[in-house]
């Protein structure tokens, strides 16, 4: 029986998480209720084939409800969150500029989403990347222009549409000029009307092709004041710059984040993103936290709204209408368009991953033999997006026939043996920076191999720029490394 206590409007706009690997009987209840649609995480999908018989549990409870999920592929994985994607970062395939090798890389993307049942993928990324220091970006966007960032993010979307996966542009307006991550504090992006509108605005043009466009926790006060997921001047600055004809959901950016959370706080966050025009709120990752208490909170900052005359009930009712006719559009396409089978979409991600990886990773001066290798990694600096998984060179290395480890003590390295330095900030992060010339003016004989972009790697001889620190990319870079190949 559905508990009367809950609200089907305020259910109507949510999107979920929740913790473990199978369905928790509340979430169950919640769905009987009418919750709008779930988010899984890497804590939810150990594997793909845990993802696929989760999905599949929420789609018996409730067959409108959008299971939705955040992979992007490259550093950014849910599905391969404990070994790192078989697909390469969008930098590398903005690095390999083919158009069509992106649409296939979406495309086999899409192909593993579909065999796990999953509605709605949080991808692609339209930030362009333009401020090297970033630690939240980085190489997630597909470059540092925005024709090719506009280019490779529908290319990449037509990929995942073709799958029949629905699709979400991030981060409106754009999240690529800042040095700040949104996870841990509010970014603000100090430039003026017309350099955001031309440097970070215009790929935002590609908007009427997907089918929704997430928020960001941004402040960019030539824009409008407050933050653009929870302000009013950002629905109709998307208005603006696509002509009237972006039909789709717009859903916020994580609500959990402390860019918002610390301040206005998720429960008001919550109320002024439904104000803002949002459709779908984004309530973000359990992990560490009471997932049933994350869900209540924003669900009775609704109610509440509703019940002061704050938040007509209208709005709220017809929003909830309009968010789940849509979502259930998503959900025709994901049942109509067939699904392979998951071992065979694997097998084809990981042979074009492998593929498209080798076409972007670029070297100078950088060979090894097989000579017992070092690894030390210099990153010090928390990626919240991607989250914590192990370091993938050592494992490349041992796979092409190298004995490497990564030493206790990076400061007493055998003299004798190859020494790799890995980066991502070493210009912006000062513990970075600082770990990495003490470590050359040892070993000058180093080879650096860079994770972040390009513009963010030292100025050093011996370089290996990786586009990207996850799986496929550190076999592209160890296959170039042993090959002594140079381009």
């Amino acid at each position: 029986m559905t508990d009367p206590h809950w609200d089907a409007d305020a259910l109507g706009v949510i999107m979920a998480p929740f913790t473990g690997t199978s369905l928790p009987a509340w979430v169950g209840e919640l769905l009987d209720a009418g919750l709008a649609s779930v988010i899984l995480f890497g804590h939810n999908t150990p594997d793909s084939r845990t993802a696929a018989q989760l999905a599949r549990s929420i789609h018996d409870r409730s067959v409108d409800c959008a299971v939705a999920i955040d992979e992007e592929g490259g550093d950014v994985t849910r599905l391969q969150a404990t070994t790192g994607s078989f697909l390469p970062t969008a930098w590398a395939l903005g690095e390999a500029d083919d158009t069509d090798l992106t649409r296939r890389v979406g495309g086999a993307l899409g192909g593993v989403l579909a065999a796990c049942d999953i509605d709605l993928d949080l991808a692609p990324v339209l930030d362009v990347s333009t401020d090297p220091a970033n630690p939240v970006i980085g190489t997630r966007a597909f470059g540092d222009d925005p024709d090719r960032v506009a280019a490779h993010a529908r290319a990449f979307a037509t990929g995942l549409t073709e799958a029949g996966l629905g699709t979400c542009a991030k981060h409106f307006p754009g999240h690529g000029a800042t040095a700040t991550d949104s996870h841990t504090a509010l970014p603000r992006i100090d430039l003026d009307e017309g350099q955001f509108v031309r440097e970070h605005l215009a790929p935002w043009r590609i908007a009427p092709w997907l089918d929704s466009v997430m928020t960001a926790h941004v402040l960019v006060p030539a824009l409008g004041e407050g933050p653009a997921s929870i302000s009013a001047w950002s629905r109709p600055l998307l208005d603006r710059a696509v002509g009237g004809t972006f039909h789709g959901l717009v859903i916020t950016d994580a609500l959990e984040m402390a860019a918002v959370a610390a301040d206005p706080g998720c429960a008001e966050a919550v109320v002024r993103a439904i104000e803002a025009g949002a459709d779908l709120l984004c309530l973000g990752t359990s992990m560490g936290r009471d997932d049933r208490q994350m869900l209540r909170e924003a669900h009775d900052a609704l109610v509440d709204a509703v019940d002061s005359g704050r938040l007509p009930r209208e709005l709220l009712h017809a929003r909830a209408e309009r968010t789940r006719a849509q979502l259930r559009t998503l959900r025709t396409r994901r049942r109509f368009v067939p699904a392979p089978d998951l071992d065979a979409a694997e097998r084809h991600a990981r042979r074009l991953g492998a593929e498209a990886a080798s076409r972007a990773v670029r070297g100078r001066h950088a060979e090894l033999d097989l000579r017992p290798t070092a690894v030390v990694d210099l990153r010090v600096r928390a990626q919240h997006a991607s989250g914590a998984r192990p370091q993938q060179l050592v494992e490349a290395l041992r796979e092409q026939g190298v004995q490497a480890a990564e030493p206790d003590y990076p400061d007493q390295v055998d003299e004798a043996a190859q020494l790799l330095a890995v980066t991502r900030l070493p210009r912006s992060d000062p513990g970075e920076g600082a770990r990495l010339a003490e470590l050359l003016a040892r070993r000058p004989d180093a080879i650096v191999v860079h994770t972040g972009v390009p513009d963010a790697a030292p100025d050093h001889r011996r370089l290996v720029l990786a586009h990207g620190g996850g799986r496929t990319m550190m076999r592209a870079a160890v296959t170039l490394l042993r090959g002594g190949e140079h381009r």
